[in-house]
Order: C-alpha cells, then sequence, then structure tokens
C-alpha cells in the first residue's frame, strides 16, 4: 500500500512539470508562428 501511495502522489508531483515543460516547449512555437502570420 506505501508503494501504490508514494506512486501516486509521485505521479500528481510529476504532473505539473510535464506539463510546464510541454509548455516552455509549446509558447515560443506558437509565437514564432503567429507572428510569422501576422507579418503577411
Amino acid at each position: 500500500m506505501a508503494t501504490q501511495h508514494s506512486r501516486s502522489a509521485a505521479r500528481l508531483m510529476m504532473a505539473p512539470a510535464v506539463v510546464l515543460l510541454l509548455g516552455w516547449m509549446l509558447v515560443p512555437l506558437t509565437m514564432t508562428l503567429y507572428f510569422s502570420f501576422k507579418k503577411y
């Protein structure tokens, strides 16, 4: 039971980090696309 609880806790702690990493990768890409389309 302890391992299952620690596993779920680790997943809850890792989820925001993964989301933040994905956001950090997506934001510059969307900004570049937005400005490239805005230019025309």
